[in-house]
């Protein structure tokens, strides 16, 4: 994957957030890990902005300090309501977590539109 970085600034995330976006689409498998430690990596950040510590952070939404590390590495996924519960106490959207992705447009799966889903012989159908 990416280059290792401390990711111990913003520049530093924001890099390795635009290394992992250019990532996408090497497998599945790899796209369920870029977008796992991008949102880590949101958090980091918006955590950093701040100026609050992981241990602020984990009580806020009553958790460890340690979980918010496996999250900020990428480790752990986060779950749906910590998600939520992160948002509202840095007062962010909750798809803030996923920007980066959003904004670069970036999908999981192809959009496939089959063709003569419903054939019809001889062009002729009977409405029903």
């Amino acid at each position: 994957m990416h280059k290792t970085r401390t990711n111990t600034n913003v520049l530093e995330i924001n890099q390795s957030i635009i290394e992992l976006l250019a990532e996408w689409r090497i497998s599945e498998k790899d796209d369920e890990i870029i977008f796992t430690k991008i949102v880590g990596l949101q958090l980091k950040k918006i955590r950093l902005m701040r100026g609050y510590t992981q241990t602020k952070v984990a009580k806020a939404i009553n958790i460890t300090f340690q979980q918010i590390q496996k999250y900020e590495r990428g480790n752990n996924e986060v779950k749906s309501i910590n998600l939520k519960k992160l948002s509202e106490y840095f007062d962010v959207s909750f798809d803030y977590f996923i920007k980066p992705i959003l904004d670069a447009n970036l999908t999981f799966l192809t959009k496939r539109r089959e063709k003569n889903v419903y054939p019809f012989k001889n062009d002729s159908f009977v409405a029903r």
